[in-house]
């Protein structure tokens, strides 16, 4: 018990200590320092972070690598493919894309928030929040994407953990049995630049903002991934 919570504490120090190497290099290169009280949020979210992954490999939760091929992939006929991913810095930011099975753009969505999410719940938030997007839209088949296989895996293994990032991926399992055409699948990052490109660009608009046209920063990604 003495060693495991030593690793414990060593794991937290470490966090800190790097969240305040960073943040003295976004001082230098970017001229953006954080408060104290925000490095130390960011250092609670890596830590988390670290620990979540750490006890699902303890449970041989991690995979083997995924053989699919790395491009996108239309969806097929009647449903609607959803790409969601996330980006971290001082804020936690996402991006999701909505395309048809005729692989033409239906709506985008960026938002993004002021607490500073670990990538892995930052990643089930947006996952979250797309569905309910989805939702709000009136599209009832759709098959989400998401490049976190950690997550897509904890919603279809459904293990118990009381973590924050299980309470989130609770809450994404009972939209699904409420929507019985929501679908959630593990895609390669390279086939998922769309909704990654439109996450990193989310601080450029309001906190919340939809789009009903391709905005420029993915236009070239969309017609490329055309086949």
């Amino acid at each position: 018990m003495c060693r495991k919570e030593d690793n414990a504490m060593l794991g937290r120090v470490s966090s800190l200590f790097w969240c305040i190497w960073h943040n003295r290099n976004d001082k230098i290169w970017n001229d953006n320092v954080q408060s104290p009280s925000q490095v130390g949020r960011m250092a609670f979210a890596v830590w988390n972070e670290w620990f979540t992954v750490h006890q699902l490999r303890r449970q041989n939760f991690v995979p083997i690598e995924d053989p699919r091929p790395i491009r996108w992939e239309k969806p097929g006929v009647g449903w609607i493919k959803c790409n969601v991913d996330v980006a971290r810095s001082s804020i936690t930011s996402m991006g999701l894309c909505f395309r048809d099975t005729n692989e033409q753009f239906v709506a985008d969505l960026t938002q993004w928030q002021q607490p500073v999410y670990s990538i892995v719940e930052g990643e089930t938030w947006a996952l979250l929040h797309t569905m309910k997007e989805a939702i709000h839209r009136g599209i009832e088949r759709v098959q989400f994407e998401s490049d976190s296989k950690l997550l897509v895996d904890a919603i279809h293994l459904r293990r118990p953990d009381n973590s924050e990032f299980n309470l989130i991926v609770n809450n994404i399992i009972l939209f699904m049995s409420s929507y019985v055409n929501f679908e959630v699948k593990f895609i390669r990052r390279q086939a998922n630049s769309v909704a990654h490109t439109l996450a990193r660009a989310a601080n450029s608009w309001a906190s919340f903002h939809r789009f009903e046209i391709i905005p420029l920063c993915i236009e070239h990604l969309i017609v490329n991934e055309m086949h």
